[in-house]
């Protein structure tokens, strides 16, 4: 969902390809830059290719490390076997995310997770507490989703099985989630490459997370990290929820994005990448600390 090009001043550190490994499952991930690590974890029907807007901004200052997760871009797309286990669950995300980390020989990072990448980020935080220093959930959902999403998934599978991959992508980001994107040349062309990375299993596996996945309400007072919950002013179906995640989680603080939807990052993605780099910024107590 790249938008407004390079916000980077001068040439953009240099990105390093990698593989990680969840047991057979191939993981791909790029690192870039140096400094405090920074993992983000891309969206539901993406790639890792969704950060690409804001890798200079964020690779001047922090270790940027994207990936992509099992069923999308370049990773391993596992197939459910019948009668056996599912590979498409919230700790197989979550193992793919911190698979990345030992890979890099990285202890502890800050995690972004957006949308479905919330699942993996929410996840980690949960489950592993000693591995995550901040946490940015954007455009997130810890509970399971509300039932006219849930509705409206259904129409996307009959889609996928009727007319294939691309006709899938251009009815699935055609949906009220991203109302406020620009449907420019540009945007169906990326559309069209993460289509062609794609498979039917492999999405389909994603969309059953972010379907179908328990909630994790529960669960967030296990939250130990300083979080930030960014949430579009006209993204109806999660503004509840930002404000439910602020409320169970002890160290959150809730920003809404004016003028933006769930897309935050594609409609306001200057104002996005200020309150994650001011937030990665903060010192408990006040101040500032120098990241880079």
């Amino acid at each position: 969902m790249a938008a407004g090009g390079n916000r980077g001043t001068g040439p953009a550190p240099p990105v390093l390809r990698g593989e990680a490994r969840v047991g057979r499952i191939r993981i791909a991930y790029t690192s870039q830059g140096s400094g405090p690590a920074l993992v983000c974890c891309h969206a539901m029907g993406w790639n890792q290719s969704l950060w690409d807007q804001h890798r200079a901004r964020f690779a001047r200052s922090h270790r940027l490390i994207t990936f992509d997760q099992r069923g999308c871009g370049d990773s391993d797309h596992p197939r459910q076997q019948p009668g056996g286990e599912n590979p498409y669950t919230a700790q197989g995300f979550a193992a793919d995310l911190l698979a990345v980390l030992d890979a890099l020989a990285i202890d502890r990072a800050s995690i972004l997770g957006y949308s479905m990448g919330a699942v993996a980020a929410l996840r980690s935080a949960i489950d592993c507490p000693d591995r995550v220093e901040r946490l940015i959930l954007v455009s997130a959902m810890a509970s399971r989703l509300p039932e006219a999403i849930i509705q409206r998934a259904s129409l996307v599978e009959q889609v996928l099985a009727r007319e294939g991959l691309r006709e899938t992508y251009q009815y699935y980001f055609s949906g009220p989630l991203f109302a406020g994107i620009e449907r420019s040349a540009e945007f169906r062309r990326q559309l069209d490459d993460c289509a062609s990375k794609a498979t039917a299993h492999g999405f389909l596996g994603c969309f059953g997370v972010t379907i179908q996945r328990p909630s994790m309400v529960s669960e967030l007072a296990r939250i130990a990290a300083p979080t930030l919950i960014l949430v579009g002013e006209n993204d109806t179906h999660y503004l509840p929820e930002a404000r439910l995640m602020a409320s169970h989680i002890a160290n959150a603080r809730k920003v809404l994005i004016k003028n933006a939807g769930h897309a935050i990052n594609v409609e306001q993605p200057v104002a996005f990448e200020d309150e994650v780099l001011g937030f990665l910024a903060w010192i408990p107590g006040g101040g500032q600390r120098h990241v880079g």
